[in-house]
């Protein structure tokens, strides 16, 4: 037989070259067969347990806003931190602080008395992504809060630091305390300046519930928020 072969060989050299090309040919074919591994073929929307690997990121956030406070104009501190999932879902907390001090009510003893108030709870926000570098996210803000109403130290958080007061004598009187309920629904325009940067622009409103004491109620907390925030974290 091999000496059929080397004669057929030497007869015909093409069709030998053609045979040692098929043979090397089918051999470099066989490996990727060999390593090939199963493809996963599920198309449908992100799983939260299995399926792709979730993309984990997170943030915290500092933020500044226009709102209404018993019939005035007040501003608006917050703080945010949150979980961010496959870049769109965040799960997180916040917290907002009144910076109006309005006068409130005199004491028994005829003292200047003023209110302070803050809340907050739990934040879920999804973003919606487009083609531009500026995207949409929509956010709801929901958890409890108080007003306390407390003596009045002089000192307004909006105005200046009056210098003839001695804070050494300062006298601090926590007040009394009527708390609330709230749910503040929101859209943002966000952009991420960088991989870790993102700033946004927010505006919402906060609804109240449970407003009773101090002659006060829910529409002197119910008000308009519109500021912005700058975030830093994994995005």
């Amino acid at each position: 037989m091999a000496l059929a072969v080397a004669a057929l060989a030497s007869a015909n050299p093409s069709w030998a070259a053609k045979s040692s090309e098929a043979a090397a040919s089918a051999r470099v074919n066989l490996a990727p067969v060999a390593d090939a591994k199963p493809r996963d073929s599920y198309q449908g929307p992100p799983l939260l347990l299995g399926g792709r690997r979730l993309k984990l990121g997170g943030y915290a956030g500092l933020g500044g806003a226009y709102t209404r406070m018993m019939g005035r104009d007040s501003g608006l501190v917050s703080f945010e931190g949150a979980l961010l999932l496959d870049h769109r879902f965040s799960i997180g907390v916040a917290a907002y602080g009144f910076t109006r001090t309005p006068r409130g009510p005199q004491a028994l003893d005829g003292g200047r008395q003023q209110f302070g108030a803050g809340y907050g709870g739990l934040a879920l926000r999804y973003s919606v992504f487009g083609g531009l570098p500026v995207y949409g996210t929509f956010g709801l803000v929901l958890g409890a809060g108080a007003v306390n109403l407390h003596r009045d130290d002089g000192w307004d958080d909006e105005s200046n630091w009056d210098d003839s007061f001695d804070h050494d004598d300062r006298k601090w009187d926590a007040g009394r305390f009527d708390a609330f309920l709230f749910i503040q629904p929101e859209i943002a325009l966000n952009t991420n300046v960088t991989r870790w940067l993102r700033l946004g622009a927010t505006v919402g409103y906060r609804f109240t519930g449970g407003v009773n004491r101090f002659d006060l109620g829910e529409a002197d907390l119910n008000g308009i928020v519109a500021g912005g925030n700058i975030q830093l974290g994994w995005f």
